[in-house]
């Protein structure tokens, strides 16, 4: 079968944008084609850096703000996937929120079908916002979230049709870099590829001119002292979490190490399967613990880490980002290993969210060949 004839696939996200998180996103819904395909189809990113994208997931991709480009591509597709992420909130601004109601409007007014796949809804702050995804999703072909709460928020605000399926976030169907491709990223850091550190990946969350960077320096000396083991700093974000990062250490006794070199999200992967546990102000830093079966504790900055460490059956591991206390966060990091340890259950989870995420693209290839 040839390129022409080759379904084609769009796929809406904040891809491009120098973000750990949406990357590992959108090579995991390439990784979930690739195995559920066998390649029988075309992805095209839209995305906000369309060379770096396809330098990095290696598939076609077209600039996300020309809204010609963004009709040309849509309307030469069999199929517009939107998602995965948190694309269907206000939070971040109204403006965010209405470019990708805009863009699964192209579809439709093409007759392309889309599909909401694995998103994380929500928060939908504002009665205009909830009428308007009510309005637009009621023509979706598909509809997959990644927690519960979203299928009940969107339950909860009319939408009622396509049927909503509960499946995981797409980071779940990646596939880690070889370990050799990040020796050099430790040797850098100055950390031994085999030491089996803790790894903590911090944001500068709410005002982050107030942060609590004497409460994450505490973490991490409690950390070093509770389990004996070395603690690097795993940004996500970059240059963001880079220079925050930055700041914690230069106030810690101890300074950890930094994993600052920016890697593609496979290696980032691979990075935490290297990792005893890992302590995360991230979501994505706590998906690919998941992904790997490395326990794993979170600082909840939003309610999609909770959906996230309840479906994983880790609610005991989460800690309020704002007023957690240190000595406590390190004792349960402890607890979460010698846990894992006697029972794999991180493991086991893992698997079921991997065969969950690849869901998502199998029921993209039913619409998409049609």
């Amino acid at each position: 079968m040839s390129l022409r004839t080759l379904p084609r696939i769009a796929i809406s996200g904040y891809y491009g944008c120098g973000n750990s998180g949406d990357e590992a996103v959108l090579m995991g819904i390439r990784d979930a084609f690739r195995r559920t395909a066998t390649n029988r189809v075309v992805l095209t990113a839209l995305s906000q850096n369309p060379d770096e994208t396809t330098r990095l997931h290696g598939i076609d991709s077209a600039f996300r703000m020309d809204i010609p480009t963004l009709k040309r591509e849509i309307s030469g597709s069999q199929l517009l996937i939107s998602g995965g992420g948190s694309l269907l909130q206000d939070t971040t601004s109204l403006k965010s929120l209405l470019y990708y109601l805009y863009v699964m409007r192209v579809a439709a007014t093409y007759k392309v079908p889309f599909m909401v796949y694995a998103q994380g809804i929500g928060p939908l702050r504002r009665p205009i916002s909830r009428k308007l995804v009510v309005a637009m999703l009621k023509r979706a072909a598909a509809i997959t979230v990644r927690d519960n709460e979203s299928k009940l928020l969107l339950e909860s605000i009319g939408v009622i049709s396509p049927p909503i399926e509960v499946t995981a976030d797409p980071a779940f169907a990646l596939t880690a870099a070889p370990i050799s491709d990040i020796s050099a990223v430790f040797a850098a850091a100055g950390v031994g590829l085999d030491s089996q550190p803790i790894g903590v990946a911090l944001r500068p969350w709410g005002d982050a001119a107030k942060a609590p960077i004497e409460r994450y320096a505490a973490l991490i000396a409690e950390l070093q002292k509770q389990t004996g083991q070395p603690v690097v700093m795993l940004p996500m974000h970059h240059p963001d979490d880079v220079d925050f990062s930055n700041r914690v250490a230069a106030v810690c006794s101890n300074k950890p190490a930094i994993l600052s070199t920016h890697m593609p999200p496979d290696a980032v992967l691979a990075t935490v399967s290297t990792f005893k546990a890992v302590v995360a102000l991230r979501l994505h830093a706590l998906i690919f613990a998941a992904r790997c079966g490395v326990p794993a504790v979170a600082l909840a900055y939003d309610p999609k880490v909770t959906s996230l460490m309840q479906s994983l059956g880790a609610e005991q591991n989460l800690l309020d980002w704002r007023d957690f206390d240190p000595a406590e966060a390190a004792a349960l990091v402890v607890k979460a290993i010698e846990s894992n340890k006697n029972t794999n259950s991180a493991s086991t989870m893992a698997a079921e969210r991997e065969a969950l995420a690849l869901r998502n693209s199998e029921i993209a290839l039913s619409i998409a060949g049609r």
